[in-house]
């Protein structure tokens, strides 16, 4: 969610500033004058990263705040993400000026460092300084490809401070350990706060579900909120739920406002949450809309699990089918040319193909490890740029294998969750902001956008949703009978059924689709290599024997 900075005058008419997350400027002013504050001045905050934290009021009360500043331990891990970077470069050096002594009689040494080395080490340097620099952004994926290239790293400084004790080496090695156990410790303090690049997800459905339906059962049984949360902390297992139920318990004993709680722990209870328990509070119907809410937590943790689950195979498959393929190319291979080479033998054409792939890969490993890291950081920024992740959303839809699944599976979202929206007694406008929110695709968001729009124009609903291409013509008129006949929130979770089964049928399908086309290709490849192995030696032992 964007964040605006502004400047302002409090209901006293003194001057404040500071900053406040906000889908467009109008809802921050809209958000701030609800709180008596009057905008003279605001900007969108671009470039800085974002978190929400717990803050004292003047009065000692806890509010939550947007906040520029990071966790300390994340600031470290950046700069230490950088400096790394400065630590390869110098290792690169002294390596370069190692390896003119490493010659014995004018042919060089087989561990010599060349050209493409060289390359491929200024790249790895390059990256790890930009990771650390979009870790200090507040990128959470960022921690995770760092580690990785820390992992990757600090393999070959380890091994030389163990079989030659080079305690220089040694150095290196503890710079790129440290920098990976940061990582780790940033990633869990960043999850812990709720600060993923200001997501709007809930980290643990099944989790967050459970807790909600026993809190609406203690409820519905006339025990007191604090009580209740009492009880919940007691049943909940993880340590960090235990956490944040403490922390909810004690504001709401302290005075404070059920719905402001939740708010304070983002990274538990998203903007649906908090919305429909201030609308459930607001109706006097909490247990109910807290059932809903459990209801609608569990059935999207269902349907989540269902496409894991089918692409759970095929990805087992790619990644056993890569493994091979790496595994043949540069340990099998290598001994196989070589003996052919060393015989002379013609060699055809496939052959020579494979043992320049084979070279390359044994040669350049690093490479095609951290290249897909680079590009996937690249591609990672490019998606920060409201156009691109636009196109980039539409070609998911789009796409010939997963789009039906994606599209399907974003109808059922829209249709469930407005429906539970509703059901809680939430104006349709403020019911599809928040669905605007939670859809995690920016193509649907801008048709969600136009349906707003449309009706704040006059519209009904039912119009803009037939107008839009996005949705199926049948869920347009589904919404035209449900208000027509006042039975609107019925007929989407009606909508939101069809769907949740439409896409059973489609990730069989998938699945039944992938799996053939996966056996062909690596059969094919393997095949490929078998078949440029082979030939030669066919040909060597024809010749051998004439």
């Amino acid at each position: 969610m964007p964040v605006f900075e502004y400047k302002a005058l409090n209901a006293h008419g003194k001057a404040a500033a500071g900053v406040i997350d906000a889908d467009t400027a109008r809802d921050a002013r809209e958000k701030l004058r609800q709180q008596k504050v009057y905008v003279t001045q605001i900007a969108e905050v671009r470039g800085q990263a974002s978190k929400r934290e717990v803050v004292k009021d003047d009065k000692g009360e806890k509010k939550v705040v947007i906040s520029t500043q990071l966790p300390r331990v994340v600031t470290a891990t950046g700069a230490l993400g950088m400096v790394s970077a400065g630590v390869m470069l110098l290792q690169l050096v002294l390596a370069w000026r190692n390896q003119g002594s490493a010659g014995l009689e004018g042919q060089a040494a087989e561990d010599a460092m060349t050209a493409g080395h060289l390359v491929v080490g200024v790249i790895s340097a390059l990256a790890t300084g930009m990771f650390g620099y979009v870790i200090l952004k507040g990128r959470t994926w960022a921690l995770t490809v760092t580690a990785l290239f820390a992992l990757l790293q600090s393999g070959g400084p380890f091994y030389a401070l163990l079989s030659e004790s080079d305690y220089l080496m040694g150095m290196f090695a503890l710079v790129y350990g440290s920098l990976g156990a940061l990582c780790v410790l940033s990633f869990a303090r960043m999850k812990d706060t709720g600060a993923s690049e200001g997501s709007d997800k809930i980290q643990n459905l099944a989790e967050v579900s459970s807790f909600t339906r026993q809190l609406s059962t203690l409820l519905h049984s006339g025990i007191a909120l604090a009580q209740a949360l009492t009880a919940c902390i007691e049943q909940a297992e993880s340590p960090g739920m235990q956490k944040v139920l403490r922390h909810i318990r004690e504001q709401v004993t302290q005075g404070s406002d059920f719905a402001n709680a939740l708010e304070t722990c983002p990274g538990y209870f998203n903007t649906l949450y908090v919305n429909m328990v201030r609308a459930g509070q607001a109706s006097g119907r909490l247990d109910e809309v807290l059932s809903r809410i459990a209801e609608y937590l569990a059935s999207q943790n269902r349907l989540r699990n269902k496409v894991i689950n089918a692409l759970m195979y095929p990805g087992i498959m790619l990644t056993v089918s890569v493994l091979v393929v790496i595994l043949l190319m540069t340990f099998v291979v290598p001994q196989i040319t070589q003996i052919l080479v060393e015989q002379g033998v013609p060699l055809p054409l496939p052959t020579q193909i494979l043992i320049t792939l084979s070279g390359f890969m044994s040669t350049y490993w690093e490479l095609m490890i951290k290249g897909p890291l680079i590009a996937f950081f690249f591609l990672q920024g490019a998606l920060q740029q409201d156009k691109f992740r636009l196109v980039w959303d539409r070609m998911k839809l789009k796409s010939p294998i997963v789009g039906d699944v994606l599209r399907k599976t974003a109808v059922s979202r829209f249709a469930i969750t407005f429906a539970v929206l509703l059901r809680s007694g939430m104006p349709a406008l403020e019911a599809l902001r928040i669905v605007k929110k939670i859809v995690g695709n920016r193509a649907m968001q801008e048709v969600i956008q136009g349906i707003h729009d449309a009706i704040v124009e006059g519209s009904d609903i039912s119009t803009p949703i037939k107008k839009s291409g996005f949705f199926p013509p049948v869920v347009g008129y589904m919404v035209a009978v449900g208000e027509q006949t006042g039975e609107l929130e019925a007929l989407l979770e009606r909508v939101a059924n069809a769907y949740n089964e439409e896409v059973d049928i489609s990730v069989q399908r998938m699945t039944g689709l992938v799996e053939p086309i996966m056996i062909v290709m690596m059969a094919v490849v393997v095949g490929g290599i078998v078949a440029a192995v082979i030939i030669p030696l066919l040909q060597m032992s024809t010749s051998g024997l004439g």
